[in-house]
Order: C-alpha cells, then structure tokens, then sequence
C-alpha cells in the first residue's frame, strides 16, 4: 500500500545529490529506499520512529552507498542541531502526532534555511468506503468514539496541511490531492493486516491483548465482508488510496 506512495513523495520533491535527508516517522524504511539513489554516495539519510520494531526491519535495507542513521524518538523532539538537514519526509506520520503543530516547529529547526518539507497524509475516512465501514465497525466493538480510531485518516483535507505549514513559517507550500490503486493480498488476510497495522499506532488497538486483538479481527471481519467483497479481485482486495502531498519551503 505504502511503496507506490513513497515514490510519489520523492518525486514530487526530489532532494538535491549529496543532501542530507530526514524520513521522519519513517517506518520500515520505504521512502528511505526511494530516496538513497537520489542524494547517492554523497549523502546521508536520518530515519526517526518511535517503533523499535519498524527501525529494525529499516536497518536491514540495503541503500547502497548512502549512508543511513537510524533514530527512535519522537517527532515532537527531534536529537537533531538546528540548521543541520537539507529536506524532511514524512508519508503517512503527521496525522499520528500528539501535537502536530509542535512537530512542525520541530522540523523548521533542523531544516537549513531554504529546506524542503514533504508531507503526505491520508484524505479523509468517507473517501475510503472499505476503511470507513472498518472504522465503525471497530468503534462499536470496541465502544469508543470512531475519531480514536480512524487517525490515519483525521487530517480530512488541504486546510488542516495549509494552516500548519503557515503556522510554522513554511512557504511557496504547494498542496496536490492524488488517488492510486492499492492492492493488498491474500484477501483473506486483508481485515487481519489492517486491525494489527493500526494496533502499531492506535491506543484502542494496541491496549488489547492478542486474543482479544483476534477475537476483534473476526469480528470485523464479518461486519465488513460484504464491503470488501466488492473490492475482492481473485486472490486480492484492489481499491483506491487517497492522499494529499503538500510540499514547502523553509
């Protein structure tokens, strides 16, 4: 789901051979691997996330001659000197982040004068009828309200990216909203994968133990099966991803 995406953010700001680069809440190191073969032997990049378990699937890519560090904390305090990183990435992060505004700050201070920032987040949950179903679905098992458990989709649109770009001095910010096709298999597990990505960054999943985790999964399972049938081609469920890029200077 991610891969294609993470090519899309490099190309849509590509960063300069011999930059020195930070993939922030970079996960497994997908848009570290986009980006390696751009900024070449010359450069450097710096991938920061608060799971230990992502940062060790990143550390076994192979960037070649790109020198890569990588770092677990958090976004809202990042154990970089100000001034010291030629551009930012972060796909998919944003909309996780306690205090948006202060992770934005956070980035304007590492970042050189005249450095890039690159955000992708998610369009909002009724533009993705299969996640939206799975949504409710889990907030009335679970009994919580569904905006604690559909975060990776709760920026919504380009006025939340606009106003915290604005708010931490960022400009020329241009905002694109793409949609591409994303296919995930097997089918049967599709439910299953999605219940234990969000348990990796949503509280209401990742307090459950894992038969309740399971128990849960089966659940939704049932309640979405008629939906994601729909998007059931042979062995793999085929359906649209939306998101918003928006790309700014320093």
């Amino acid at each position: 789901m991610f891969s294609p995406w993470a090519k899309d953010l490099a190309t849509q700001a590509p960063p300069a051979a011999g930059d020195r680069v930070l993939d922030l809440a970079c996960g497994t190191g997908l848009v570290s691997e986009q980006i390696a073969p751009l900024i070449g032997d010359a450069g450097s990049i710096v991938g920061l996330d608060f799971n230990p378990i992502m940062l060790t699937v990143a550390r076994r890519r192979d960037f070649g001659g790109t020198s890569a560090e990588w770092l677990e904390a958090s976004a809202l305090s990042i154990p970089l000197p100000d001034n010291s990183i030629d551009a930012v990435y972060c796909q998919q992060g944003f909309q996780f982040f306690p205090d948006r505004a202060k992770a934005a700050s956070e980035v304007s201070r590492v970042l050189k004068p005249g450095g890039t920032l690159a955000v992708s987040v998610w369009a909002s949950a009724d533009e993705f009828p299969v996640w939206e179903t799975l949504f409710t679905s889990a907030s009335k098992r679970l009994n919580v309200p569904i905006e604690s458990v559909s975060i990776p989709n709760s920026f919504g649109g380009s006025e939340p990216l606009e106003s915290m770009f604005a708010e931490a001095g960022f400009s020329n910010v241009q905002i694109n909203k793409k949609s591409k096709e994303s296919t995930f298999a097997p089918a049967a597990m599709f439910v299953k994968l999605m219940v234990m990505g969000a348990a990796a960054a949503i509280p209401a999943f990742g307090e459950l133990t894992d038969e309740e985790r399971q128990e849960l999964g089966s659940q939704i399972a049932a309640d979405t099966s008629e939906i994601v049938q729909k998007h059931t081609q042979g062995e793999k469920v085929v359906m649209p991803t939306i998101s918003y890029t928006a790309v700014g200077t320093a």
